[in-house]
């Protein structure tokens, strides 16, 4: 019997490296260095407030980390900047997985494993937040 959490991520994610996420020491760390998880959170916020033209209060201090969380890629499980967990992200932060996830399927995948300090910092210049605008949000 197949694994329910398996959809198709080899395409993506055979062979990747994965860096090791604590959280939310990780983000308290991005947020006094500024490194660039802190940045493609600023982004994504600064996007968001500026498309929906509320939530200004949000990008002052700490509170911008409650813009971001993200989703193990196999079974959903949610990431917080403020929710203790530990996750693995590929080098540009798109692709995340959860401790379980990534210790079911490491030997499956061929994952190379490396720490948060390993992450070498990238230009999120680049990164495009996507969020969907709906009449809820507008509201």
């Amino acid at each position: 019997m197949t694994d329910w959490r398996l959809n198709g991520q080899e395409e993506y994610l055979t062979g990747k490296t994965l860096y090791r996420i604590v959280l939310p020491d990780y983000w308290q760390e991005a947020y006094t260095t500024k490194n660039s998880f802190f940045q493609k959170i600023k982004k994504y916020a600064e996007t968001y407030v500026r498309e929906l033209k509320r939530g200004h209060e949000y990008l002052e201090g700490e509170k911008i980390g409650l813009f971001w969380h993200e989703h193990c890629e196999f079974c959903w499980d949610k990431a917080m900047s403020d929710t203790e967990g530990t996750f693995y992200c590929t080098e540009d932060m798109y692709y995340w997985v959860c401790q379980e996830c990534f210790d079911d399927f490491k030997n499956d995948f061929n994952w190379t494993e490396k720490t948060a300090e390993e992450l070498p910092e990238t230009d999120v210049s680049k990164y495009e937040p996507v969020f969907i605008v709906t009449k809820k949000n507008e509201e």
